[in-house]
């Protein structure tokens, strides 16, 4: 592999590498069953807004263009997930050649494409795959910006750092990332304060337009979602279980050996290369995003796909840093081909877990399975008790099934205080005398005290496990609610 990449134009064959595994990820889309929060941005876009309790509203926008488009479909929602992917897979490789050469590019492309998260979260239409575009964008322009001396290129960051954060909040570390290079980097010090940075934060205030005027509207939701979200509920703590919890899954999906090259790369590039522009450029791009969410992990562990838009200044030091390695020591290139090894088989398992024959509560695929026969039983209870009104006990559900029932059909949770979750910012439902309604939840034990006052009587007429080829996924429950 080593001798057939050195013979080989990079420029040519990253193009066909793009092209090649975009043109695969569009057919794998069609073929994974949605993931339920996949299903409940699909929900937002029938329900265009400024913003949203969770997230900003950059998510529910293109899944409605993409619906517009080719439907309410699966290809629909995630068409737009796979063309980003492949957008940030072309701006990584223009970066990592801007700032070292058509070699390293090649080998930060090949090494996204081998990732577990970053090669299967490429096939999903989620806020990653947003917010690792337009931080990989950002980039691209900041680097530029730097070398331009335009106060134009300084707006044009600050526009794609809003677009960002209007998917995902964590876009926002981006600016506290280049105020780190620029504290760090003496020679760019003065444009802390400068009318560039000024450029920037006007540029970035204008693309989050939105998501102010929703807050205002609204009572601030935002700030009480991020709360939450961060685990700080009530008072900081210490678990160091719960670090090493969010330490072991990066490892698991960045996947073992290029996590840990990772790590060195940093550590050593901090010792020894922190004189070097480009070193200092992509660690100011690295260290703020892995240490805030290693400090909020020492209370609860994070969610692992929240490093994600660290990755891509990540992939390009480690490869500067081990092809460095790899030239001085050429026995280190079978550590380095054995990296890509585990890691390309750990992508082509997360593609089909099946043969493994897993619990489902440690099949990784479980998410995106079973759901088109969950929507059966559902379906048929719908038709046999004649129900009209469908509720569930979680917004997975719920939006599973405003997706996959045959006529899309709206669906509702039981009423909750208002900015709990996104559906209580919508209209809810009111049942009246001859309702009936089927409750879908998948707790063995729900909670069943509001329905109970909503309806005259509340009883079980359905128990299963969702399958997929087969196999036992999810437990379910469904209850018929009737009001006389």
């Amino acid at each position: 592999m080593f001798l057939f990449l050195r013979q080989t134009n990079p420029v040519r064959l990253a193009i066909f590498l793009l092209l090649g595994v975009t043109c695969y990820r569009f057919w794998f889309a069609t073929r994974l069953e949605l993931v339920p929060d996949e299903a409940y941005y699909w929900l937002w876009s029938k329900h265009l807004a400024a913003s949203y309790r969770d997230k900003g509203p950059a998510i529910a926008w293109t899944i409605a263009l993409g619906t517009k488009i080719f439907g309410n479909t699966v290809f629909g929602i995630r068409f737009f997930g796979v063309l980003l992917s492949a957008g940030t897979g072309g701006l990584l490789f223009a970066l990592a050649r801007r700032l070292y050469d058509d070699r390293v590019a090649l080998w930060c492309l090949l090494m996204a494409a081998v990732i577990p998260m970053m090669a299967v979260g490429s096939i999903l239409m989620t806020i990653d795959s947003l917010s690792v575009f337009f931080w990989t964008l950002a980039l691209v322009l900041f680097w530029n910006a730097l070398h331009s001396g335009k106060t134009r290129g300084w707006f044009w960051l600050g526009l794609a750092i809003g677009a960002g954060f209007l998917a995902k909040f964590t876009n926002g570390v981006q600016l506290g990332c280049i105020a780190l290079f620029l504290l760090w980097s003496k020679e760019h010090r003065s444009l802390l304060f400068s009318r560039k940075m000024f450029a920037m934060c006007a540029a970035f205030l204008l693309s989050i337009t939105p998501i102010i005027w929703w807050n205002i509207q609204t009572g601030w939701i935002h700030l009480t979602a991020l709360h939450s979200r961060s685990g700080v509920t009530n008072s900081f703590h210490i678990h160091p279980g719960q670090l090493f919890e969010f330490l072991i899954q990066q490892f698991g999906v960045v996947s073992p050996l290029f996590m840990a090259g990772m790590v060195v790369a940093a550590v050593v590039l901090i010792w020894k290369r922190h004189t070097d522009l480009r070193t200092r450029f992509l660690l100011s791009q690295f260290l703020p995003v892995y240490g805030l969410f290693l400090f909020f992990s020492l209370n609860s562990a994070g969610k692992p796909n929240w490093i994600a838009p660290a990755l891509i200044a990540g992939i390009i030091f480690t490869v500067v840093f081990w092809r460095e390695t790899v030239a001085r020591r050429p026995a280190w290139r079978w550590g380095v081909g054995v990296a890509f090894i585990i890691a390309l088989a750990m992508t082509v398992v997360m593609h089909d877990t099946e043969y493994l024959h897993l619990p489902p509560q440690k099949d990784p695929l479980r998410r995106a399975q079973g759901w088109a026969d969950f929507a059966a039983h559902v379906q048929q209870s719908r038709q046999k008790y004649k129900a009209d009104l469908l509720i569930g006990n979680h917004y997975s559900q719920a939006s599973m099934m405003a997706f996959y029932l045959p006529d899309q059909p709206a669906t509702y949770l039981p009423p909750a205080p208002y900015g709990a979750s996104q559906f209580t910012l919508w209209p809810g439902y009111n049942p009246q005398p001859g309702t009936r309604a089927l409750f879908v939840t998948d707790s063995t034990n729900p909670d069943l005290k509001t329905l109970e006052e909503q309806f005259n009587k509340v009883e079980l007429v359905d128990d299963f496990w969702s399958q997929h080829h087969g196999r036992p996924m999810t437990h379910f429950r469904i209850y018929l609610c009737t009001r006389n």
